[in-house]
């Protein structure tokens, strides 16, 4: 608390308690007593006055010596941070030093193996270039991996004159030892090499180490070896022909014979040696027939197909000797880069150079062919008691191509087979020209028109479901693409044509039969019609006719084709009688009535006769099909009987049902002495409609 302040305070005390100059008479000794203690505050603070002081000199004295010592520490710290990195630099001065000696170590062990190395390099070119010349093929092959293994080292410094060096020397002795390993298996082959077995096998086990393309090369140049005497001997002009193709195929035999013999455990089974001389001989001999063939001017049938027929023999046993042989490698890649995984072309590989000079054999086909379907055609007999109601020749036809199709088969499954399909389908087309002619040749005999035509529908039936297996085969005896472009839907439609002919004819020769029964249908008069009774005479006829033809027709066709030809027969006698009444000029309601009752009759009988032996489901559809048809002749006399009122309003109906009411309508109305424009309702009913 500052003294000067409490005096201050205790004045304005003294100056409140006495305000006026009266009031300070008797307070001297206060005053004094005030002064007395304002000097002793004064002392006092002087005192403090004085201690602050002596503080205040002690406390810049220690902040000086703090400056001081601080300066002294920043000294030190100045100067270990100096040593710091004097001893920073000495330390990264002695790493340097010892990295240095680290690298220097590892280049020299490096240097030191590099140096082991490419004196092992030197050693072996040495040690390789003695075995070659002795050869020891074991050795050779041993020191090959090894070679190749310590230039595996050295791939990084190939640019090196000293590995240049040595890896030239080396690739120049590996040249010369190719050549060598040749000329070793072709004077063995020759029979003037020394080498023992053993030594070959090792020699074999070397030329793996050379590589895939060499071992390749090495037994193009031995196949090429074995089967060049035999592209000398077969070039010769006393040779040169196809009556020695079998000749060629056992000269083959032979030498694989002595080849067996002579290399036994030679070469690894897996190499396929066999199949690389078999390929060779094939690729010769395909091109000496083919230069036969070209130079040929013409070609003999039976000689051609005998060397083609000896050619495939050979290839396919061939193939299936090689299938055998090699059946543990075939199939199965990436095990042995240097076993064979699949076989070579064999099957073809000869064979196919006939293809383009077969013409010869297609045309004697052709030629045998069309002959035997001449023969017969002219031996077909109408055996009516016999279980097939057929003819005979289409049984032959397709027998005889069952044969040709094997015959074929031996030679081709290609453009000559293709070409024997395209044989087959000319064949089925004269086939059917063939008994089109018959059956219209047939109709000067109505006895013997009736039964051929049924055998001939029987024939077709016969045909056409014997067809989709024709054509099964022939795909089955071609190769793609050629089994893809057969198809027989043309030759189908042959058949159904000579059905059809067939039930054309016999409804030719019902309609000139029913035509004169119907010619006196006409002569009546029906307008002046009166003695109703019985069914007419025309009806009676067409009946008893009707019932002698099917009786000749219901044993020789099948059910479904009897029924087929009943229901044409049954649309063609209700035209017959539809187109009949419209000819009549006028009917009285009597004649009307007679007419309903020979439809009547019409329908009952052709049910009766037309009946089969048991009751089915096809007879039942035929009676129906019977009723049905033959309501439209029933409609139009009952058109023709009614009033024009009832005319107008029932004839709606029946164009609902018949798709012939527009043309029915005007020879309705000329029965019914109307014309068009006396019924306009109707007119209308047409408009409408249409």
């Amino acid at each position: 608390m500052n003294p000067y302040s409490a005096n201050f305070d205790c004045i304005k005390h003294i100056n409140t308690l006495f305000p006026n100059e009266q009031s300070l008479v008797g307070i001297d000794t206060e005053i004094e007593k005030l002064q007395s203690e304002l000097t002793q505050l004064q002392s006092e603070l002087q005192e403090d006055i004085h201690e602050h002081a002596v503080m205040q000199n002690k406390i810049w004295r220690d902040v000086q010596d703090v400056e001081q010592l601080s300066q002294g520490i920043v000294t030190e710290i100045q100067e270990i941070k100096q040593k710091a990195e004097k001893s920073e630099d000495l330390v990264y001065s002695m790493c340097k030093d010892i990295k240095s000696l680290d690298i220097a170590k590892r280049n020299l062990t490096f240097s030191i193996a590099a140096l082991k190395k490419f004196i092992m390099m030197l050693t072996a070119i040495e040690k390789l270039k003695e075995h070659c010349k002795e050869k020891k093929y074991a050795e050779v092959a041993n020191l090959l991996s090894a070679f190749t293994e310590l230039s595996q080292y050295f791939v990084k410094f190939q640019n090196i004159p000293q590995i240049l060096e040595i890896n030239g020397e080396k690739e120049q002795l590996i040249k010369d030892l190719k050549l060598q390993l040749i000329d070793d298996f072709i004077l063995f082959q020759k029979g003037t090499n020394l080498m023992q077995i053993k030594d070959l096998q090792d020699a074999c086990q070397t030329v793996e180490h050379l590589g895939l393309k060499f071992r390749d090369e090495l037994i193009q140049k031995v196949c090429k070896y074995i089967i060049s005497p035999y592209q000398e001997l077969f070039q010769q002009i006393e040779n040169r022909s196809l009556e020695t193709t079998e000749r060629r195929y056992a000269w083959m035999a032979r030498v694989i014979k002595d080849f067996d013999t002579k290399t036994q455990n030679v070469f690894p089974e897996y190499w396929a040696v066999h199949c690389q001389i078999y390929y060779e001989f094939c690729a010769v001999t395909r091109l000496q027939i083919t230069d036969i063939l070209e130079s040929l001017k013409d070609l003999e049938v039976a000689v051609l197909m005998k060397a083609l027929q000896a050619t495939l023999k050979f290839e396919q046993k061939l193939n299936d000797e090689m299938k055998k042989r090699y059946d543990e490698w075939l199939g199965k890649k990436n095990i042995n880069q240097f076993a064979i995984s699949e076989l070579p072309k064999i099957k073809g590989a000869i064979s196919d150079s006939f293809e383009p000079y077969l013409r010869p054999y297609i045309d004697s086909e052709e030629r045998e062919l069309m002959q035997h379907i001449q023969n017969i055609l002219n031996q077909d007999k109408l055996d009516v008691e016999g279980d097939l109601k057929m003819l005979n020749s289409s049984m032959s036809m397709f027998a005889y191509f069952k044969q040709m199709l094997k015959r074929a088969s031996q030679y081709s499954r290609t453009q000559v087979m293709f070409d024997i399909q395209k044989l087959i389908k000319k064949a089925l087309k004269k086939y059917s020209d063939e008994i089109i002619m018959k059956i219209n040749q047939s109709r000067n005999n109505e006895q013997l028109s009736q039964i051929f035509c049924c055998f001939v529908i029987n024939t077709a039936e016969y045909c056409k479901e014997t067809i989709p297996g024709l054509q099964e085969s022939l795909v089955q005896h071609l190769d793609s693409p050629f089994s893809d472009q057969v198809e027989l839907s043309n030759e189908e439609e042959y058949f159904n044509q000579m059905m059809n002919k067939s039930i054309e004819t016999l409804l030719v020769y019902v309609d000139s039969k029913v035509d004169q029964f119907y010619q006196q249908m006409l002569k009546i008069d029906w307008n002046e019609f009166e003695n109703m009774g019985d069914a007419s005479k025309y009806i009676r006829d067409t009946i008893s006719f009707l019932e002698g033809h099917i009786k000749t027709i219901k044993d020789l066709l099948s059910e479904s084709y009897l029924i087929f030809y009943l229901n044409k027969l049954v649309v063609y006698l209700n035209n017959k009688f539809i187109n009949s009444v419209f000819r009549i000029k006028k009917i009285s309601e009597i004649g009307l009535s007679q007419l309903m009752l020979d439809v009547s009759e019409l329908k009952t009988n052709l049910v009766r006769i037309s009946k089969l032996k048991q009751e089915s489901k096809s007879q039942q559809s035929f009676n129906n099909f019977v009723q049905k048809t033959l309501s439209r002749s029933d409609s139009i006399l009952k058109l023709i009987q009614m009033s024009i009122e009832k005319f107008v309003e029932n004839f709606p109906d029946y164009a609902k049902k018949y798709e012939s009411a527009p043309t029915d309508l005007d020879k309705i109305l000329g029965l019914k002495q109307l014309r068009r424009q006396d019924v306009p309702q109707l007119n209308k009913f047409f408009t409408k409609i249409n």
